[in-house]
């Protein structure tokens, strides 16, 4: 019904009660107001109606709802069409949604009619909306430059351009339309950079620089030299982070009071890091080591831009140290203005150089003001890192360098300078090459600078409104505690190198005349060699490394080439959900008169975990016990010696395991029993179990070539006659939800099987060939959140197992690829021809849709060309933050070996672009930082894949799963919330402690000892958008046994291995050092093999004692996997009962008929199952 106002009135307003009431004139004069009713509410509106799935009679009120009230009906959705009404989004076809987006009409539901009535007027159809949408066709990037206003200097609406702005790209443009006069003293600090970065890219060097860079590297390798043994250029980064982390551990131990482990971690410290003059442990000398750590990784570091050689030219090592470096003409003004600043006739300058370094440039805080020119000084052997990375914050160097400041400070931890070049001499040291001193002056911006007359040892940072200190020097009229005037600054943003001042002191020392003879020759004929073969043919460093696979001799044998063929092999296993335990029988025969020793060597999935070792000879049983490595191969010589059986079990690699068995007695049969847990994965939506063959290749060598007795003469078990072997396998499957099929893609097997459970069995004459056994099982539901809880037997324990599984929408990301290419110099060789191959294989794998770039980066940054130097992956990543995609997700594809260059800036880069740029990281060489990349990847939201050498095989299926993650929306920023009921709960210990993005159809396994929790909660990040999802389980669900508790030990010990326990990598190994301990005891209760540990078995055996007898496959019929002893197998003929029993029922299911077989259907109470199977068991 229309509302009209029949009277008029003044001073008048209307107020709505409600969506059901007409509105109420409010005045507060007199007023008459007369409401008539309009029997027009859908005048002029043509309504199309879209009604399907109701009722004929209520589709017929609504028509005639519209059209009594004034309404058109319309038949088609065009231009004329007013309205839609729907029963459901559901009901509109297609093409009628594809009308309707275009002529923008409005589609409201069936309540807005009744609506409409009730108010007696067309109500707005905002509320009443249906939303529909068409998917939004992606049209591609179109730029149209003239419709961007060109602007002159003279105009008066010009905008001001930012001063604070980075330059991701440029272009210089080489056609002149008219020549322009730019003044030389207009310039910015972004404009500097650049020219330094193109500086440093120059092969010209003055000979005054190139002194001087040999200067600093002589003074750095010098004192290398002279305190290790071993060359530094066959010392790892990985090997000083660990260094690092041991030393945070000794420094606890000490402070705990605990030397004798603090002299145990010095002694490995030592042996990763051997020096000359190996001292006790002290704080001091602690302290001397971190600085050691520090000036080894700054080499390191700058080292990769050497070109790999041993005796590199000047030209690497000045670029090395990504710091401009020009020498001060000693008639210019600029020195004569540095020279006034030292103010003291004590020293004798001998060369002023200028130095710039780019990231300064960028991050100096210019805007602080009170800017100074102050000294600093230091050991000549550490300039190779200050001009190199900058002056350390103290703190900095603590959490992310790893190194201590020897000198506390009058002003705490800060970073230090004076305006006296007296003070600075105290802190400065003769050079060992030519008995010259360095100074430093620099810019520092001091700010609001307050002074300080009194000590104060626990800053960290400036007072508050105040951005430094000054502690003032103690003189006449001003009573100090000290002695010097010092400056104080808590960010190394506030300072920014500007000279070096190579001096001596006239009372002291003098400069040898022998130096600049020496080196000016040297540079002559690197300059020489550089200019004529160029920087890309200098020998690549790595030549030494050969493809282990060279030396691999196929099956292990002796020298006269006997072989113990291996006669039998059974394999009995327990599937349970993504879970497995498998036994394997191993029977071999000592054919040759003579004792001998016997190895065997087999792969197992790195989430596998042995968890049992036995031997079966001469009727004999021996049970193995894990114990630490050493002792358990020291326990096994001394029984070869003395005549008794031994086996030995070590984990040479994460997916190989020998056996060694010794003394096999001449004709003895022994049956190796070997038990391990594992985890499943699940592929194209089914769970996929696989048992690898025999040997792995790779490691037959290695393993022979081993000794762990001398005693014994040893001989192979080859792999050639795999095909003559007898192979049986047994096999339960148990799910959480229907089976819908299990299929064998190796083996031909026969199988019976229920909703929830299967049994498997392989058919007699098949044999174990070179791609194993493997079997999907398909099931209803396998993408499904789940949680397991187990308590131990005997003990107050409990874990927990999580399945998280990814979000399972179907959006895709926009397809944006970018492929990082680590061209610098540590990936020369074998890692960049790797790098080029796998980035083949990802380009053949992408469709031919997809927007890609390549990027190869060094020190600097190209496309589609080589680059060389170090790796500075934060240049390409600020320049990819500078130009983010316009709409979807970038993905970042990251081919490299990981040492990459500032690592904090990278990082921060990466985190802060994650919204829109997702990296993956693919890692590269033996000598990968596997650590670094996997912390990048998790920055990211990305996944990590290391790609190993010894296991090509793999490289396709790892480069498919990462492109597969990179066309699939991610979660990120992934953790699990334990629910603990009980406050006085232990502390929780989870494996992985740090999970990776989850991506469409990725399952990850989370255990965790977790006392009294039934309950945990997945927290994550997608699009933006925070997920949670609850998984619980009850107390009657909890199981009891072992099975889960080494599953869990296993995954502890495995994130200890390969994981990630702490983001910073020297935290990362302190960590690992503090848990040594723990593995080893984790390993030891729960019989887990572990890189610490083996699995050893002594039979002690006497020479009158008989030979028994062993009934081998009485020992393999006990293991016994069929659950389903009441099941037929499916192809066999034969009566099929099968009794159930839930609450007071039991049911004889007999559901199909298969073959000739007949299947009933019978229930009856459980008092009278038996009797009525008695009874009727002649008619079934």
């Amino acid at each position: 019904m229309s509302l009209y106002l029949r009277a008029v009135t003044s001073c008048f307003r209307f107020s709505f009660t409600g969506n059901h009431h007409a509105p109420i004139l409010i005045s507060k004069l007199c007023t008459v107001c007369v409401f008539l009713p309009d029997m027009s509410v859908f005048q002029h509106c043509s309504v199309l109606f879209e009604l399907k799935g109701l009722p004929f009679k209520d589709k017929k009120k609504i028509k005639l709802a519209v059209t009594d009230n004034g309404g058109n009906m319309a038949f088609v959705a065009s231009k004329q069409c007013s309205l839609v009404v729907a029963s459901g989004v559901s009901s509109l076809s297609p093409s009628r949604v594809r009308n309707i987006v275009k002529y923008q009409i409005p589609v409201v539901g069936v309540e807005y009619v009744h609506r409409c009535l009730e108010a007696n007027c067309r109500l707005p159809v905002e509320d009443f909306k249906l939303g529909i949408s068409l998917p939004v066709k992606n049209k591609g990037l179109v730029c149209y430059m003239l419709v961007f206003k060109e602007y002159t200097e003279m105009d008066h609406g010009l905008p001001k351009f930012p001063k604070n702005f980075q330059v991701a790209k440029y272009s210089v443009f080489q056609k002149v339309l008219k020549p322009c006069l730019i003044l030389l003293l207009i310039y910015c600090g972004v404009f500097l950079q650049l020219l330094l970065e193109e500086k440093l890219n120059m092969g010209a060097l003055s000979p005054e620089v190139g002194l001087f860079v040999e200067l600093l590297w002589q003074e750095a390798l010098g004192c290398i030299n002279l305190t290790l043994i071993t060359p530094v250029h066959k010392i790892s980064l990985n090997d000083v982070t660990r260094a690092e982390g041991l030393l945070l551990q000794v420094q606890r131990k000490i402070t705990d009071h605990k030397m004798e482990e603090a002299l145990s971690l010095w002694s490995e410290y030592y042996t990763l890091l051997p020096t000359r003059f190996p001292v006790s442990p002290n704080m001091s000398e602690v302290s001397k080591q971190f600085d050691l750590c520090q000036l080894i990784r700054d080499i390191l570091n700058v080292s990769e831009m050497t070109l790999g050689s041993a005796i590199p030219s000047s030209v690497g090592k000045y670029r090395a140290l990504r710091c401009g470096i020009e020498a001060v003409p000693p008639d210019s003004l600029e020195f004569e203005a540095v020279t006034s600043l030292l103010q003291t006739s004590k020293i004798q300058v001998h060369q002023i150089y200028q130095v710039i370094r780019a990231p300064e440039l960028q991050n100096f805080k210019t805007e602080l003001g009170n800017i100074q020119p102050l000294l600093h000084s230091s050991s000549p052997h550490n300039f190779v890192g200050i001009l190199s990375r900058g002056l350390l914050m103290p703190h900095v160097a603590v959490d992310q360098h790893g190194i201590q400041r020897t000198d506390a400070g009058n002003l705490g931890s800060g970073i230090y300078f004076t305006d006296n070049i007296k003070t600075t001499l105290k802190y400065s040291q003769c050079s060992s090459t030519d008995g010259s001193r360095l100074m430093l002056v620099c810019d520092v911006a001091l700010g609001r600078c307050k002074d300080l007359l009194e000590k104060d040892l626990t800053l960290t940072q400036a007072p508050e409104d105040y951005d430094s200190v000054h502690g003032v020097q103690n003189k006449p009229g001003v009573q100090s505690e000290f002695t010097d005037d010092e400056y104080v600054v808590y960010s190394a943003d506030q300072v920014k190198l500007k000279y070096v001042v190579r001096f001596i002191c006239s009372l002291l020392n003098k400069v040898y005349s022998f130096l600049r003879q020496t080196l000016s020759i040297l540079l002559f004929h690197e300059e020489l060699l550089y200019l004529i073969i160029g920087p890309g043919t200098v020998e690549d460093g790595i030549g030494d490394i050969k493809n282990p696979l060279e030396n691999v001799t196929a099956g292990l044998l002796n020298s006269s080439g006997q072989q113990i063929p291996l006669q039998a092999v059974h394999v009995k296993c327990k599937l349970m959900d993504l879970l497995a335990q498998v036994i394997i029988f191993q029977k071999y025969t000592n054919q040759s008169a003579v004792p001998i020793e016997a190895k065997y060597v087999f792969p197992l999935d790195d989430s596998a975990a042995v968890s049992g070792f036995e031997a079966f000879i001469n009727g004999k049983h021996v049970v193995g016990q894990v114990k630490e490595k050493e002792t358990a191969r020291r326990q096994y010589k001394q029984a070869i010696e003395k005549g008794h059986g031994a086996y030995l079990m070590d984990q040479d690699a994460p997916d190989v395991f020998t056996i060694s068995v010794g003394n096999l007695p001449p004709g003895a049969t022994v049956l190796i029993k070997v038990t391990f847990v594992s985890e499943l994965i699940v592929k194209d939506g089914s769970v996929f179990f696989s048992l690898p063959s025999s040997v792995a290749p790779w490691q037959e060598t290695a393993a022979l070539n081993q000794t762990t007795q001398v005693t014994l003469e040893k001989v192979c078990v080859t792999d050639e006659g795999a095909n003559a072997r007898e192979f049986n396998l047994d096999m339960s499957v148990e799910m959480p939800h229907e089976i819908t099929e299990v299929k064998c893609t190796t083996h031909k097997v026969k199988m019976k099987k229920t909703d929830c459970k299967a049994v498997v069995s392989v058919l007699p004459g098949e044999v174990m060939g070179p791609e194993g056994f493997q079997l999907l099982v398909t099931l209803t539901e396998v993408h499904v959140p789940r949680m397991w809880v187990e308590k131990h037997p005997s003990k107050d324990s409990q874990v927990s197992v999580i399945l998280t599984i990814s979000t399972t929408t179907k959006t895709r990301a926009m397809q944006y690829f970018v492929l990082l290419l680590d061209a610098s110099q540590s990936m020369k060789g074998e890692s960049l021809n790797t790098a080029r191959m796998l980035a083949l294989q990802i380009l053949n794998n992408l469709d031919q849709n997809v927007q890609l770039n390549v990027i190869f980066f060094g020190t600097g940054t190209c496309h589609f060309s080589s680059v060389g130097g170090s790796t500075e992956l934060w240049r390409p990543l600020r320049a990819l933050s500078l130009l983010p995609p316009s709409s979807g997700t970038r993905n970042l594809l990251l081919l490299s070996d990981g040492h990459i260059q500032s690592p904090e800036l990278t990082l921060r880069l990466i985190r802060e672009n994650s919204t829109h740029s997702r990296l993956f990281t693919c890692g590269l060489s033996p000598t990968a930082n596997r650590h670094m990349l996997r912390a990048l990847a998790q920055a990211g939201g990305g996944a990590y894949e290391f790609f190993d050498t010894k296991s090509k095989h793999t490289w396709l299926e790892k480069v498919t799963s990462q492109i597969k993650r990179m066309l699939a929306p991610g979660a990120r920023s992934v953790s699990v919330k334990w629910q603990q009921f009980n406050p006085t709960a232990p502390p929780l210990v989870q494996a992985p402690k740090h999970l990776h993005a989850l991506f469409n159809d990725c399952h990850t396994l989370v255990f965790g000892f977790v006392p009294h929790c039934t309950q945990a909660t997945l927290l994550g990040n997608l699009g933006g958008e925070e997920i949670k999802t609850m998984v619980s389980t009850s107390e009657l669900q909890k199981t009891k046994g072992t099975f889960l508790h080494k599953l869990t030990a296993r995954a502890i010990i495995r994130d200890f291995e390969d994981g990630s326990l702490d983001s910073d990598a020297v935290l990362h190994e302190e960590k690992k050092a503090e848990l040594k301990s723990f593995v080893i005891e984790l390993s030891k209760e729960f019989s887990i093999l572990s890189q610490f540990t083996s699995f050893v078995a002594i039979e002690e055996r006497d020479s009158e004692e008989e030979r028994g007898f062993t009934d081998i496959p009485k020992l393999i019929a006990e293991e016994d996997v069929d659950f389903l002893p009441y099941m037929c197998w499916a192809e066999e003929e034969s009566t099929l009962v099968i009794v159930f029993k839930k609450n007071f029922f039991t049911s004889i299911s007999c559901l199909k008929r298969l073959n000739n077989t007949f299947l009933f259907l019978v229930y009856f109470q459980e008092m009278e199952a038996d009797d009525y199977l008695v009874s009727h068991w002649s008619s079934l």
